[in-house]
């Protein structure tokens, strides 16, 4: 498995930057003027303590801030604050049709 170290502190192998560039270009002739945002939460506390989920949608360009957009292989998107601290020393993977987030 080939593993890129992202700037911004977690990894990702090339089979989850493939992906995002074939889910770029499946959808996004019908998105235009859109970005893909990856959302990933972790819950802390309670009774969901230690469960993750992950989201990958669509959103417009104009509410994207400059700072919060990043690029994984050559697919740029938006990762929020709290997606890249959930995120930070975790490993994005993609097999068997399922993305895969791994510590």
């Amino acid at each position: 498995m080939q593993l890129h170290r992202h700037p911004c502190g977690f990894y990702y192998s090339q089979s989850f930057a493939d992906f995002l560039q074939s889910r770029q270009e499946e959808e996004g002739p019908a998105h235009p003027g859109e970005l893909l945002a990856l959302d990933y939460l972790r819950c802390r506390e309670g009774s969901q303590a230690g469960s993750a989920w992950w989201q990958l949608d669509w959103i417009s360009l104009h509410t994207v801030p400059a700072h919060t957009r990043h690029t994984i292989g050559s697919i740029e998107l938006a990762l929020s604050k709290q997606t890249l601290r959930g995120l930070s020393g975790h490993l994005l993977h993609y097999e068997n049709g399922q993305v895969i987030v791994r510590k």
